[in-house]
């Protein structure tokens, strides 16, 4: 499994774990840095970084041949690219090895599919059309990647996120509302802001949390975001903490009731996955396979994006019934184990590769 960064790293650890578990040998490649990932699961598995930097050529050069001759000793049969910017590397570096492995390479970003112009785009059609197997994390992403590589087949893989604790689906009088992703416009969290400054002002007792932090690029959208809710006088309702670690993330995702996504473009979240594992009910924006995972009206509801009068209709209405918080939940959690676990997702995959592998 290699991953370039983010959610397609995070994906591509899980997806290891997964296989680990189900007896197959197999490997999480980070050809940047590492992650914060530590094996807890006591499986078989290994986490190789190569260290490739940007702004240093020769940790390039050294993990592309670094990178080749993992492949020759350790005589991987199969490598799932996870993440855009991973593929040509990995392209490039398997050419003419003796025992070539199958590629398999889902592209991740909902934002961007082969949009770019110019060398990098050719770059990058020429590397897809020479997988053995390419797929998109949602449909709209499989289908704008087809259309724009001239790829007759393109499959949709989606995620899968470790089991969490069966939770208590206890409904308190100031419940917590969640919402995690990068600070981002296109993420879209100043519209949840807005649509808490309306729910108090009817009188409605809840917190905010927003977890997650910007790009270096969009900083000034983090500042803005914050601004926002001091402006709208949420200090004592809403909080935007930024990173927090994983334990704690889990610990808050354990005292929450609800999750917000209001992203403008999304594959699958993985973010989406884990807080419907954790038994919360969901709110989401109608955008990419979003509304196969969360079946409105019994799971969670469905919004249309930048819709804040219907962010705002949802969440009053699960404000004031939490029995339907709690309905939503227990429905969230039983479709994320069946569907989106990681055992689901590695049952899916092992399947497509060991048909790719015994295929001439």
């Amino acid at each position: 499994m290699a991953g370039g960064g983010g959610g397609a790293q995070r994906l591509a650890y899980n997806l290891a774990i997964g296989l680990a578990q189900q007896e197959v040998r197999s490997m999480a490649i980070a050809l940047r840095a590492n992650g914060n990932y530590n094996n807890t699961a006591g499986l078989d598995i290994r986490l190789i970084a190569f260290g490739a930097d940007a702004r240093k050529p020769l940790s390039i050069v050294r993990a592309f041949f670094g990178l080749r001759s993992f492949i020759r000793r350790e005589r991987i049969d199969l490598l799932h690219i996870h993440g855009a910017p991973s593929l040509p590397f990995v392209v490039l570096a398997t050419r003419l090895l003796r025992g070539q492995p199958k590629l398999v390479f889902t592209w991740q970003d909902s934002g961007s599919v082969l949009e770019d112009i110019g060398w990098w785009k050719k770059l990058m059609v020429w590397a897809v059309r020479r997988c053995d197997a390419v797929s998109g994390s949602s449909r709209v992403v499989a289908q704008k990647l087809g259309n724009r590589a001239d790829l007759d087949q393109v499959g949709v893989f989606h995620g899968g996120v470790p089991m969490s604790p069966e939770p208590e689906f206890a409904s308190t009088a100031s419940p917590l509302i969640i919402w995690v992703g990068r600070i981002v416009p296109p993420k879209d969290p100043q519209i949840l802001i807005r649509a808490a400054a309306r729910l108090r002002a009817e009188g409605f007792q809840f917190s905010v949390c927003i977890i997650g932090e910007p790009h270096p690029g969009t900083v000034w959208y983090m500042d803005e975001t914050l601004a926002l809710i001091e402006k709208l006088g949420l200090g004592d309702v809403v909080s935007a903490p930024g990173f927090v670690p994983d334990d704690e993330l889990r610990n808050i995702m354990a005292r929450a009731e609800i999750s917000v996504q209001t992203s403008h473009t999304e594959g699958m979240s993985i973010a989406l996955m884990e807080h419907m594992m954790s038994g919360l009910a969901i709110v989401a924006t109608d955008v990419g396979d979003t509304a196969i995972a969360v079946e409105d009206g019994v799971s969670g509801i469905i919004i249309s994006s930048k819709d804040e009068q219907g962010l705002t209709d949802a969440l009053r209405r699960l404000l004031t019934y939490p029995h339907l918080r709690k309905q939503f939940g227990v429905a969230a959690r039983n479709r994320a184990v069946d569907q989106f676990s990681i055992r689901a997702m590695a049952r899916r995959a092992a399947e497509q590769y060991s048909a790719l592998v015994n295929r001439r």
